[in-house]
């Protein structure tokens, strides 16, 4: 290492060290540490209550990425990062042993090849057969829900998750695909006003029948009714809208909301962002 460079490593290391001595989650990226200090850090996160969550984008070999996992290090990871099966499996199990969490977001097109494609529905499959959370957003591209749903109930089988993000309006295949036990986020943003409440209602029944969420980001308000009856179907109700006024309807509604916390499988990194 250059010697101009040692200090400012070393500060990170420091750092890092500092926050997981206080049993914060810390959320770093791979460049930003070098193997050495990421270990250490997560040992003694586990010691002192906190964890350390790391954002892979390829640095690390998958035997250095093992290690991380064993103690106790969440991963982060993507098929822009990893697209490789058989490392997803290694890291799967290593995560197993250090009661640890890993995450795979697919970010690219999904065609119907085989389970060795990193493409294919197959490999995503696979990879949730593994033991991988496997997250997938429609934001850039429109994903097949009939082909997710005919997936989902492998990761439920596997005890792993498959977690969608869905941009636009409601589609029927919403409620197959919770059916068949995906994890759904969904914002009112692209919502029709009118009937989209019985709707969400269903999903969220269906959703909660298997044993995963519907998750509603509310960014622009949802009528007090339909929230009411979604909190009541067992949805997970995010608000991004203004705090409401103590005299509203809504007051209630939100603390009730806020007492439902998504566990750190049921979104990839954080819960109040939409992918």
């Amino acid at each position: 290492m250059d010697e101009e460079k040692r200090p400012a490593a070393e500060e990170r290391t420091n750092d890092l060290l500092s926050r997981a001595e206080q049993g914060l989650v810390i959320t770093t990226r791979d460049d930003q540490n070098d193997f050495t200090g990421f270990l250490d850090a997560a040992r003694v996160a586990r010691r002192s209550g906190g964890r350390l969550r790391l954002v892979d984008t390829g640095r690390l070999s998958v035997f250095e990425l093992e290690w991380l996992a064993e103690a106790g290090t969440d991963l982060y990871t993507s098929d822009e990062a990893r697209p490789n099966r058989v490392e997803l499996g290694l890291l799967a199990k290593a995560c197993a042993r250090g009661e640890a969490v890993i995450a795979y977001f697919h970010y690219g097109i999904l065609t119907a090849g085989s389970g060795e494609t990193p493409t294919s529905l197959g490999f995503l499959a696979e990879a949730g057969r593994d033991g991988v959370d496997v997250h997938l957003s429609s934001r850039e591209r429109a994903r097949d829900l009939a082909g997710l749903a005919e997936i989902a109930h492998v990761f439920k089988g596997a005890g792993s998750r498959l977690v969608y993000y869905h941009h636009g309006s409601l589609d029927a295949g919403l409620g197959d695909l919770a059916r068949s036990g995906g994890w759904i986020h969904i914002s009112d943003l692209n919502l029709p006003a009118g009937e989209q409440g019985a709707l969400l209602a269903d999903i969220t029944a269906e959703a909660a029948a298997s044993g995963s969420g519907l998750v509603i980001h509310l960014e622009k308000g949802l009528t007090v009714e339909t929230v009411h009856d979604l909190l009541e179907a067992g949805a997970f109700v995010l608000f991004k809208t203004p705090p409401a006024d103590r005299r509203s309807a809504f007051r209630a509604l939100e603390r009730r909301a806020r007492k439902r916390t998504l566990d750190r499988r049921a979104c990839y990194l954080y819960s109040d962002f939409l992918p």
